[in-house]
C-alpha cells in the first residue's frame, strides 16, 4: 500500500537534518546552537549524536518512521478494506456511514486488535480513505433504468438531433435565497466567523438551458411554474435559430397541459425527451448550479432581492464567458458528446 509521496519527502528532509546536525557538531558547535539552527530541541540533537557515535552516518540514514508500527498485519489490512467496502449495514450497523468508532469496533471484532477511535483515522489514511461529505440519493432510483438511458437513450437522442437538424438543450431549474450559501473560510482559532443576513423566505428562481457550447438563463422571483417554463422556451427560440430538442426531468411544470399545448403549437420546432427519474446527475445543468453557488456566490450576504439578483446575474454571466466550464459541466454528467 505504500506511504504517500508527501510522507516520503518528509522522511528525506528529516534525514538531511540529522546528517546536517552531525556535521555542525563536528565543526565544534554545541547541541543548543545546533538545535536553534535546525529548529529542533537540544534533546533531539543529543539523541542524533548518540546514534551517530554508535552506528555512524549509516545509522542516521536508516532511521525510520517514528512511533509504534501498525498493529494490523498486511493481510489484515487488505481484509479490512474488503470489509469496509461492503458497507456498514451489511456488517450489522444501523446506518450506511462509517465513523471512526465503528471502524475501531470492526477492527476489534474481526482481528481482536484494539484501536482508540481517535487514532483510527491513521489506519484509514494509510488505506487511502478520507473523510467526505456523503451525497444524497433517492431510494426510489432505478439504477438499471438510469444505466439503460445512458447506454441506449442518450445515443438515440443525439442521433435524432443530428438527423432532424436540432440543437440539444438540457434544461433545469434552481432556487436561491438571501441567506448565504455558507462555505468554509479562514479566521483566527476560536473566533467563528459571523455572516449577517436577512432571515426571510423570499426566493429567487433560476432556469437555465445548456447546449454543447453555451448556456442561457433567466432569473425570476418566486417559483418556476408552467408559464415561466413557456417564457424560457420562447427566450431560447430567440437565440437558437435551429429546431430544439429539449431534455429535462419530470417536473410538473414540464409535463403540465399548458406546457404541452405550447410545445404542440410550435409545429415541430420543439421536441422533448425526459431524463429517468431521480437521476439529477445526468443533467449537466445541475453542475452549473453547483459551481454557481459553491464558487461564485459563497458567503455572499445581499441586503435585498435587488442586490441578490445583481450578484447572481453577474456570476452567471462570468461563467458563460468561460468555455472550459461548459466542457466541465458535460464531463461531470458523464455524457459523451461524440
Amino acid at each position: 500500500m505504500g506511504n504517500p509521496k508527501g510522507v516520503k519527502r518528509d522522511f528525506d528532509r528529516l534525514e538531511v537534518r540529522r546528517l546536517e546536525a552531525v556535521q555542525l557538531l563536528d565543526q565544534g558547535l554545541n547541541q543548543s546552537e545546533v538545535g536553534r539552527r535546525l529548529q529542533v530541541s537540544h534533546q533531539t540533537v543529543s539523541r542524533w549524536q548518540k546514534v551517530s557515535i554508535s552506528g555512524g552516518a549509516a545509522a542516521l540514514r536508516k532511521a525510520g518512521r517514528a512511533g509504534r508500527k501498525p498493529e494490523l498485519a498486511e493481510d489484515q489490512t487488505v481484509r479490512l478494506v474488503e470489509l469496509l467496502r461492503q458497507g456498514p449495514e451489511r456488517l450489522g450497523y444501523r446506518t450506511p456511514l462509517w465513523t471512526t468508532a465503528r471502524v475501531a469496533d470492526l477492527i476489534q471484532r474481526e482481528f481482536e486488535v484494539s484501536y482508540h477511535p481517535g487514532h483510527v483515522w491513521k489506519v484509514l489514511r494509510r488505506i487511502r480513505w478520507s473523510c467526505q461529505r456523503p451525497q444524497g440519493r433517492a431510494r426510489e432510483r432505478n439504477e438499471q433504468a438510469i444505466a439503460d438511458w445512458k447506454r441506449r437513450q442518450w445515443p438515440a437522442i443525439k442521433k435524432k438531433a443530428q438527423k432532424e437538424g436540432r440543437t440539444i438543450v438540457f434544461i433545469d431549474e434552481s432556487g436561491i435565497r438571501q441567506r448565504p450559501h455558507r462555505v468554509r473560510t479562514w479566521a483566527p482559532r476560536g473566533e467563528t466567523p459571523i455572516l449577517e443576513f436577512n432571515f426571510n423566505w423570499s426566493k429567487m428562481s433560476a432556469i437555465a438551458g445548456l447546449s454543447f457550447f453555451n448556456f442561457y438563463f433567466q432569473l425570476l422571483e418566486g417559483a418556476v411554474k408552467s408559464q415561466q417554463v413557456i417564457d424560457f422556451l420562447g427566450h431560447l427560440g430567440r437565440y437558437l435559430r435551429r429546431r430544439l430538442l429539449i431534455v429535462w426531468d419530470g417536473l410538473s411544470a414540464h409535463k403540465s397541459k399548458v406546457t404541452r399545448d405550447y410545445i404542440a403549437s410550435q409545429e415541430g420546432r420543439i421536441a422533448v425527451e425526459y431524463l429517468p427519474g431521480y437521476a439529477p446527475e445526468l443533467n449537466p445543468v445541475e453542475y452549473i448550479w453547483s459551481y454557481w453557488k459553491q464558487h461564485e456566490l459563497p458567503n455572499v450576504c445581499p441586503k435585498d432581492m435587488w442586490e441578490l439578483d445583481a450578484h447572481s446575474r453577474a456570476a452567471l454571466r462570468r461563467m458563460r464567458r468561460r468555455p472550459r466550464l461548459i466542457t466541465a459541466f458535460w464531463a461531470q454528467a458523464e455524457l459523451s458528446l461524440e
